[in-house]
């Protein structure tokens, strides 16, 4: 009787093993490809935490260092004396300038883009991108997009 049990119990914990061992390797299979998809360069995933928290605290000095010298905040010409920070607090863009930064940028012509949308060349909406300068990336634009209309 004692041998029939731990025959059955056996036959449980190696079902068991066969179904645990499956579902790791399902997870795996999925989930990794899942995750290498979107994985970032680490680089820039540490700039773009970091000009969260700069956008969270609207922090110029943090903010500033991520920027590429030729930053374009504006799809017109920008006036001479106008800075980024004075134009997002004037239209109020800090809460979509956050909003962007924690979306997932694509790849598109040596940019990364966010959204995905914004690789269409007919998207008008906000939109920022990052390129590489130096070997450290930083925040190549950032437009608010066209006005909606009501």
């Amino acid at each position: 009787m004692q041998a029939s049990i731990k025959l059955s119990l056996k036959k449980a914990l190696t079902t068991a093993a066969k179904f645990f061992t499956f579902g790791v390797v399902l997870l795996c299979t999925q989930g990794c490809m899942t995750f290498s998809e979107v994985k970032l360069d680490a680089n820039l995933e540490a700039a773009r935490v970091k000009l969260m928290e700069g956008a969270i605290t609207r922090d110029q000095g943090v903010i500033q260092p991520l920027l590429a010298p030729d930053f374009a905040w504006r799809e017109d010409d920008a006036p001479l004396d106008e800075e980024p920070y004075d134009f997002w607090n004037r239209h109020k863009l800090w809460p979509q300038f956050g909003a962007l930064l924690k979306e997932q940028p694509v790849l598109r012509n040596g940019l990364m883009k966010v959204p995905k949308d914004s690789v269409k060349e007919s998207y008008k909406g906000p939109r920022m991108a990052w390129r590489q300068v130096g070997g450290e990336w930083r925040l190549a634009y950032f437009f608010a997009g066209a006005p909606q209309t009501p």
